[in-house]
């Protein structure tokens, strides 16, 4: 793995599940290193399935540079759930979605049959497709942390390496917490 790994990092947009918007943005992040080197930006429906979509095709606007494609958790505007393995199929980019916590998978079940009962199947399925929740500590400013995380082709050793190259300030890597910042401010 290079020294200056270039990575695109994803987070939703600040939004409202009462208000009269139906979408927010899907902001990604391009950073070589821990350098941020470009933006990328979308619209995604609020709890509705097309991020896996709009995320490869961000992805796909800068494929001949991306190496790895980090993102936070893999649902965003609410319950837009990502299916990792068809983004790394279509893109053969390596992808780890990054979350600070474990998932309490039953409670997540419950809201998406409360939320969706006539569609949340396929929405449990792209949880489900995403693989084992694994846990790694990272070395950052702060000292060490534990990061948990889901992957599509690439190895818990990789994954480990890359994360200690990008997470400097935080336990979340570089492009993902710019990502987050900005659609904070959107």
């Amino acid at each position: 793995m290079k020294d200056y790994p270039i990575t695109i990092g994803f987070d939703d947009a600040k939004f409202e599940f009462n208000s009269n918007s139906k979408t927010t943005n899907l902001i990604g992040i391009i950073c070589q290193g821990t350098r941020m080197v470009g933006m990328v930006k979308d619209e995604i429906f609020i709890d509705g399935d097309n991020a896996t979509d709009i995320l490869i095709e961000l992805t796909r606007q800068n494929e001949k540079h991306v190496q790895f494609i980090l993102t936070d958790t893999i649902t965003f505007g609410g319950f837009n759930i990502i299916d990792l393995e068809k983004i790394y199929d279509i893109t053969k980019k390596p992808i780890i979605a990054v979350t600070e916590r474990l998932v309490d998978l039953n409670a997540v079940r419950k809201a998406l049959v409360n939320k969706f009962p006539k569609r949340y199947e396929e929405k449990l399925k792209n949880i489900v497709n995403a693989g084992d929740l694994y846990e790694t500590s990272i070395k950052t400013a702060g000292g060490l942390s534990n990061v948990y995380f889901h992957s599509k082709g690439i190895q818990f050793p990789e994954v480990d390496a890359l994360l200690n190259k990008v997470c400097i300030d935080s336990k979340i890597p570089e492009p993902v917490r710019l990502a987050h910042i900005i659609g904070r401010a959107l």
